[in-house]
C-alpha cells in the first residue's frame, strides 16, 4: 500500500498540466491532471471500502458464531 501511495504522488508532482473531462452530460474546462487522479483513486477506494463492508459483516457474524459454539464445547467438556 506504501508503494502505491508514493507511486501516486510521484505521478501526481510529475504531471501537472490540465485536462478537460467530459462525463455523461457533465463538462469541465481545465482540471489538473493530478487531481483528477487522486480524486479517481480516492472514489475507488471508497467504493472498494464500502461493497467489501457486507463480506467483513458476515466473516464477523461467523466468527462470534464459531467462538460462542466453543465456548460452549469448553464449558460442556469442563463439566464432565
Amino acid at each position: 500500500m506504501m508503494l502505491f501511495c508514493i507511486a501516486l504522488a510521484l505521478f501526481a508532482i510529475q504531471n501537472t498540466a490540465t485536462v478537460q473531462v467530459r462525463f455523461l452530460i457533465w463538462h469541465s474546462q481545465d482540471i489538473s491532471l493530478a487531481l483528477l487522479v487522486l480524486v479517481s483513486t480516492g472514489i475507488g477506494m471508497l467504493l472498494s471500502f464500502l461493497l467489501s463492508l457486507p463480506t467483513h459483516h458476515r466473516r464477523r457474524q461467523t466468527l462470534k458464531q464459531r467462538e460462542k459454539e466453543l465456548s460452549d464445547l469448553r464449558e460442556a467438556i469442563g463439566k464432565q
